[in-house]
């Protein structure tokens, strides 16, 4: 291909009619075809908006746009407005560095643009266009996926009502973007149904507008290319396939642009499937079709443009590429490097990414006291020369007639060669050869080598290797000086064609040529090969997959169906292994010594797949964790849970997390065995969205985060099962503090922030001796209630209690039980970050519902206000103890004092 054509020589965008189909044009009218990357999410992975990347993305990528995409939802612009700032930032270092810009109003979950949450449409347009007016570098993209994802609200059909759902959320935001005078011919983008895989629909009813175009989506490991279109009078529910129904909206009038495309599959992982992006980008190329790929991130999945952190095999890519404005090839994924070369139009060439380590082989030690092969050449022209073993060495007499030192004049010196050797070390890889060379005295030494293989015989050296005296150094408990000789590739040529020759790598003899300055006798000891080679990796052998089971004790010695989840930052072996006396499910791993913001990057995620569950009449989901720990004194580890639930677009979290704190885990319950041990908790009532009791569970997993600590050791998975608890037997696990009824008293002592009790104003040890039926004591960890992923629902737990005033604290107060440890932790912020989405899409039906993972936001400012109106509220309360008891006192005193005038007055009588 062309380079991509800049805003500096395109101008002003505009849609032609070109060989009887419309399409983008330059401002001349010639078609042009804008090629570039989209951001991730702007809320996870911001980082990229910098100058040195969009520097590299304009120069090194030969971009000329890039796409920024802004979630709405899911921690995006709803919950966080200020994500605009980070939008006006890619703008204008997309229009610095000469590139088109597409402002992605990123509609995922829910997926019905009118929804509630994208209420803000017109208004963040608005501003953009009031910020930049009629400015030719911005394409507004105002619907990213409009789909059947119900997550945080409703969905749309994939049919024509799903259609002009959208329409008729778009045509008002298009009336008003043209009206407003700042937009009047910029390209504006609209999704379609079923996650922007239907432009047909479009085609057939279009918005009414001259600069509109229609988005496709697709991932080429799961939307299958087709040369076809329809025929003619095909039923819109007949039309499945995205490469069809992109080509019947060109031919029916509408111009199309590839907003979206990963070479993975449609969920964000396996592949690359880059022959079949090959066909997709050709069909692309050939319509003129502009596109953008999914996507700048150093997450971990195949679609990521760069490399992610992968525990024991690569560090995660800085989205800041540094001063030199370039990311080096190692530092991109093979998705990054593919897309690169097809956005700059060059043939793709991958780089070796084969795993190397570095080796040394010593092949010849003496240490049996033989010569071990050696012995003087036939064709030396130095033949007075005794070759023997001397105390485990090879030792060389005779060498005054040997002293040729000039480096290209090593042939009149003896010729030392292995004839005799048996060793036949396959050297593939080596760079040098190396010796010890020990003398009784300082001198200078030249050495050449020819190594011989099968097929590589004899190729003079280049150049013999010298070593001077002050090389020598003498060597403890003995009289000799040692110096080390290495002979690299480039001094000898047949040790490059040997060592490069992956059919022919075996050295089956060495000839050295060897002259000496002043010494007769020399020793060569520990003749060693060096360099780099292909790692042989330890094969991971996982326990046998078995059959998804749950509850799962994993007692019939498989894994019932656990396995790590595609994004996982751990992939160690998953194997089964005995704790606290029973099977359990166990993994070894540690968190990165350097941190990253994206903590779910380096967790291990652990899952349960090929399910389809139901919590059924069960409000909890539990399992035992035991804990082996190598190191573990600093930090937390944080335990999320998620599931993938069909019918609320295949994501839903709980709103807790599980602490653990690690220097607190000597407190914690240890096992005969002596591991730690915990029972991990979660209330199905406290997933977002909410998980009714038929509503079908598929690939549960859970996220064990890296709260800062220092953790390596072994963990073990056992029972995990949904449960009840009785009455009095259910763990801590309470709101935040935030969230409880505001009646309790401004301060509370003690570990735990527990119900708000109205207490008597001094009440000493005996309170925990009120009636309450404790429960067995689970120690250690926290649970920290985690806010809650779509803003309003954190207020969801807030239902007052009245405020209980006078006698009535005299009742016997039921607590919760003392579980001892768990203790609520209010987050103003969350630790766990929120590392993007996961592309969890239907493959079989071409559905797609990306961002599998959307951890909860922080509660902000919101949270902070309901704390202080809590506890202004708490001040203006009066003193109830203090009140029973002034009323008390009262009251027997008028008793007393009616009492005594009754007795006064029968006295009377009397």
């Amino acid at each position: 291909l062309d380079r991509a054509i800049k805003p500096s020589e395109a101008g002003a965008l505009q849609l032609v009619e070109h060989n009887g189909q419309m399409t983008l044009a330059d401002q001349f009218g010639n078609p042009v075809q804008l090629r570039g990357m989209s951001t991730h999410g702007l809320q996870w992975f911001g980082e990229i908006v910098n100058d040195n990347a969009f520097a590299a993305l304009s120069n090194d990528w030969g971009s000329n746009m890039i796409r920024l995409a802004l979630y709405v939802g899911e921690n995006g612009y709803a919950t966080n407005p200020d994500l605009i700032e980070k939008v006006y930032k890619g703008i204008d270092l997309a229009i610095e560095h000469d590139m088109y810009v597409i402002v992605d109003w990123h509609v995922h979950a829910p997926g019905d643009p009118r929804a509630e949450i994208y209420s803000g449409a017109a208004e963040f347009f608005e501003k953009i266009a009031a910020k930049y007016p009629n400015n030719p570098h911005i394409i507004y993209e105002l619907a990213n996926e409009p789909s059947s994802n119900s997550n945080g609200g409703p969905g749309i059909t994939n049919d024509e009502a799903g259609w002009e759902a959208v329409k008729e959320y778009a045509q008002p935001l298009v009336d008003m973007l043209r009206n407003s005078g700042n937009a009047d011919d910029n390209i504006i983008l609209v999704g379609s149904p079923n996650w922007s895989q239907r432009p047909d629909l479009a085609a057939d009813n279009p918005i009414d507008d001259h600069h509109t175009m229609y988005a496709v989506h697709f991932y080429t490991g799961t939307h299958a290319a087709s040369s076809e279109s329809y025929p003619e009078g095909t039923p819109s529910s007949e039309r499945s396939n995205v490469m069809s129904n992109a080509r019947y909206a060109l031919e029916n009038g509408v111009a199309v642009f590839a907003t979206e495309w990963g070479t993975s599959q449609a969920d964000g992982n396996n592949g690359p499937y880059l022959d079949e992006a090959n066909v997709w980008l050709n069909f692309l190329n050939e319509n003129n079709i502009s596109w953008a790929n999914w996507s700048l991130t150093n997450k971990n999945e195949t679609s990521g443009a760069f490399t992610p952190f992968e525990m024991g095999k690569s560090d995660a890519t800085n989205l800041d590429p540094g001063d030199d404005q370039v990311w080096s090839m190692e530092e991109l994924s093979v998705s990054g490097e593919y897309v690169r070369s097809r956005i700059l139009g060059i043939p793709y060439e991958p780089i070796d990414r084969t795993a190397s380590e570095g080796f040394t082989e010593i092949i010849w030690d003496f240490n049996d006291g033989t010569t071990q092969g050696f012995g003087l050449n036939a064709d030396s022209p130095v033949q007075e020369i005794s070759v023997t073993n001397e105390n485990n060495t090879l030792q060389l007499s005779g060498l005054n007639a040997s002293n040729d030192l000039s480096e290209g004049n090593y042939w009149a010196n003896l010729r030392l060669s292995a004839n005799e050797t048996t060793a036949r070390p396959d050297i593939f890889g080596a760079e040098e050869i190396t010796m010890d060379v020990l003398v009784s005295e300082p001198t200078t030494i030249s050495i050449a080598a020819i190594p011989q293989s099968a097929n590589h015989g004899w190729i003079n050296p280049r150049h013999a290797v010298i070593v001077t005296p002050d090389q020598f150094e003498l060597q403890g408990g003995s009289d000799l000086y040692k110096a080390i000789v290495s002979i690299s590739r480039e001094a000898s040529p047949a040790l490059e064609a040997i060592t490069t020759d992956a059919d022919d790598s075996v050295m089956s003899n060495i000839i050295f040529f060897i002259g000496t300055e002043n010494a007769d006798v020399i020793q060569l000891d520990n003749i060693a090969v060096s360099g780099n080679r292909a790692a042989v990796e330890a094969p991971i052998v996982h326990a046998d997959l078995g059959t998804p089971t749950l509850p799962s004790d994993f007692e019939n010695g498989t894994r019932q169906g656990w396995t790590w989840h595609g994004g996982s930052g751990v992939k160690t072996e998953l194997t089964i292994q005995e704790a606290n006396g029973s099977n359990a499910l166990t993994w070894e791993y540690a968190y990165p010594e350097v941190k990253r913001s994206d903590y779910w990057a380096s967790a291990p995620r652990i899952m349960l797949g090929g399910i389809e569950a139901t919590r059924g009449e069960f409000n909890y989901l539990a399992y035992d964790l035991y804990i082996d720990p190598i190191r573990a004194t600093e930090g937390s580890i944080r335990i999320n849970f998620a599931m993938a639930p069909p019918a609320h677009g295949f994501w839903a979290q709980s709103s807790e997390v599980f602490e653990i704190d690690l220097p607190s885990l000597e407190e914690a319950t240890q096992t005969a065995d002596g591991l730690y041990h915990f029972e991990v908790v979660f209330d199905m009532n406290k997933i977002s969205p909410v998980i009714a009791s038929d509503t079908i569970l598929r690939d549960m997993e859970f996220i064990i985060v890296d709260g800062q600590s220092d953790f390596a050791g072994r963990m073990y998975l056992d029972n995990v099962r949904f449960t009840n608890f009785d009455e009095g037997e259910v763990p801590v696990v309470e709101e935040p503090e935030v969230e409880e009824p505001v009646t309790e008293e401004p301060v509370v002592e003690g570990p735990e922030a527990e119900e708000p009790v109205t207490e008597e104003p001094v009440v000493e040890g005996p309170e925990v001796e009120e009636p309450v039926t404790e429960e067995p004591v689970v120690e250690g960890p926290e649970v920290v209630e985690e806010p809650v992923v779509e803003g309003p629902e954190v207020e969801e737990p807030v239902t007052e209690e009245p405020v209980v005033e006078g006698p009535e604290v005299e009742e016997p107060v039921t607590e919760e039980p003392v579980v001892e440890g768990p203790e609520v932790v209010e987050e103003e912020e969350a630790i766990a970050p929120t590392p993007g989405k996961e592309k969890g899409k239907e493959k079989v039906k071409e559905d797609k519902v990306k961002d599998e993972k959307t951890p909860a936001p922080a509660k902000g400012e919101k949270a902070k206000d309901e704390k202080k109106k809590g506890e202004e509220e708490g001040q203006v309360l009066p003193n109830t103890a203090t009140n029973v008891f002034n009323f008390l006192l009262i009251g027997a005193l008028l008793l007393a004092a009616g009492a005594v005038m009754v007795f006064v007055r029968k006295r009377r009588a009397v």
